[in-house]
């Protein structure tokens, strides 16, 4: 932030000078490279890009959680050699930008493979239904022939007879379930019942998360907010106990999270999050493969039909993930761990070692502000889920190579770029609000106070403070001339706009 503070000294003030350009809103991010995505979906991420005229990072970001969201807990990363830390395959991610970025066209193509897994499932699930409808008619008649064989046992005083008949009419009758992968709205037991349905996990897909987030924050849902941090996990039990609804015990939380957010409301958001409070609980740096890319310069019109062979190969890809079978792929069990498991070979299990020392001497330092250091210290699991999605969604069986963890840790320095940038709003004196403000300015008076902006409800521009300290620097930068008017009680400050000379 000292750059930015640098670039914010205002100009000398002149009566005769004229309004001076504010800083850039937002620090620069690392680009997104194709080579650091699975040579299995990169031709198709890459055909999805440019069909869309979006930054790939758009389309990277929600193939890799898609394809995180499709392993779940079917198989996990040891971290350590000898300790017991096993990570498993569940990522949250957002793509961040404008109306017009194009960011929910970008999420479309990954949405539509996870809705052809469902699709298979609920073919699976309807056949599965009609044996279980066959299976049923079957138990009814042998129930009631087992029934008269009890009857006419007793009579005789047959005790082991009507036992015998008794065991044979016993039937587990209950019905297969539907196989769930995507979730899209659902209170905290209904997610419990599905996922103890779906011990593998669920993804939860949502257009615009910010209003999932913001109904966490409302009064009443501290449980469901811890419920949440538990699925970011991706292990342990959480229970569930409410009046009238009785309890859901729910074996292992694991979901993955992916959709979209427009940048003033998140600015908004992160500013709560971090300045203490009901909501600064570490959710929103659970986040980690959140991208606010630059957008293309030029964008073109397209119209033309997909990589049929690209998107064949991502959608082989999904389909043996899905069905993916730990042993075939060399997965270790251990007592302690709840889900297989595979391993760093020796080369990466050293380079692991080494970039984590490095990541934890640097945090150590107390050089960060703390909501990055509580976004960065979670990098260390994040390196190793990456690195197992990478390995797995190449087909890799056996252990994880140093060349994928290679991989995966430059996916944390171009993630640590755009952290930045996502969180420079939340501490920017007022930079951000004063950019919100200029843009509004065709939509108020020449003379205005801050409660006027306050009462319009715009989004990034309902906090008092925030709106105060976006005024000060546009007073600063001469956007804006300050007076103090008396009204016999407390005085107004007006402010009224600078022509540009």
């Amino acid at each position: 932030m000292n750059s930015l503070h640098d670039e914010m000294i205002p100009p000398l003030i002149d009566e005769e000078s004229a309004p001076e350009a504010l800083p850039s809103l937002l620090p620069p991010v690392p680009m997104f490279h194709a080579a650091m995505l699975p040579a299995s979906v990169r031709e198709w991420c890459e055909d999805i890009a440019d069909g869309l005229s979006v930054p790939l990072d758009f389309a990277a970001v929600p193939a890799i959680v898609a394809l995180a969201g499709t392993i779940g807990r079917r198989v996990g990363i040891s971290m350590k050699q000898h300790e017991l830390w096993i990570e498993p395959a569940v990522l949250w991610g957002a793509v961040i930008g404008r109306p017009s970025s194009g960011k929910s066209p970008a999420l479309s193509p990954a949405r539509r493979m996870l809705d052809r897994l469902e699709e298979k499932e609920s073919e699976a699930h309807q056949a599965a239904m009609r044996q279980h409808e066959g299976r049923i008619l079957i138990v009814d008649a042998t129930r009631a022939n087992a029934k008269k064989a009890i009857q006419a046992a007793l009579k005789k005083g047959d005790q082991q007879a009507a036992d015998a008949a008794a065991n044979v009419a016993l039937f587990d009758d209950s019905p297969p379930t539907l196989g769930r992968l995507v979730v899209n709205d659902a209170t905290v037991e209904k997610l419990g019942e599905l996922l103890n349905q779906n011990p593998s996990g669920l993804l939860l897909l949502r257009d615009e998360l910010v209003g999932w987030l913001a109904n966490l924050d409302r009064d009443g849902h501290e449980g469901d907010r811890a419920f949440w941090l538990e699925c970011w996990n991706g292990s342990g039990t959480f229970t569930v106990d409410r009046i009238g609804r009785g309890t859901v015990r729910i074996e292992a939380c694991a979901v993955s999270i992916l959709g979209g957010i427009q940048p003033g409301k998140l600015a908004e958001y992160v500013r709560g999050a971090i300045r203490g409070g009901f909501s600064d609980d570490g959710l929103i740096q659970r986040f980690q493969l959140a991208v606010y890319p630059d957008l293309p310069a030029n964008w073109s019109y397209s119209d033309r039909a997909p990589n049929p062979a690209a998107e064949a190969r991502a959608w082989a890809t999904f389909q043996r993930l899905r069905a993916l079978d730990a042993d075939a792929i060399g997965a270790e069990r251990a007592d302690g761990a709840d889900v297989p498991f595979l391993r760093f070979d020796d080369e990466a299990q050293g380079m692991l070692v080494r970039w984590t020392t490095a990541l934890m001497h640097r945090l150590r330092a107390n050089e960060e502000p703390i909501w990055m250091e509580s976004h960065l210290v979670k990098f260390r699991s994040l390196a190793g889920r990456l690195a197992l999605v990478l390995h797995l969604a190449d087909d890799r069986k056996g252990p994880v190579s140093a060349d994928t963890l290679t991989v995966a840790l430059r996916w944390c320095e171009y993630l640590e770029g755009h952290a930045r940038r996502i969180y420079a709003p939340a501490k920017d004196n007022g930079l951000t609000t004063a950019h919100l403000i200029l843009r509004k300015r065709g939509k108020l008076p020449e003379i205005f106070t801050a409660r006027d902006i306050h009462r319009c409800g715009w989004a990034g521009l309902s906090e008092r403070d925030t709106i105060g300290e976006g005024l000060e620097l546009l007073v600063d930068f001469l956007h804006l001339v300050e007076s103090v008017e008396q009204t016999g009680g407390r005085p107004s400050v007006l402010y009224s706009w600078r022509s540009a000379t």
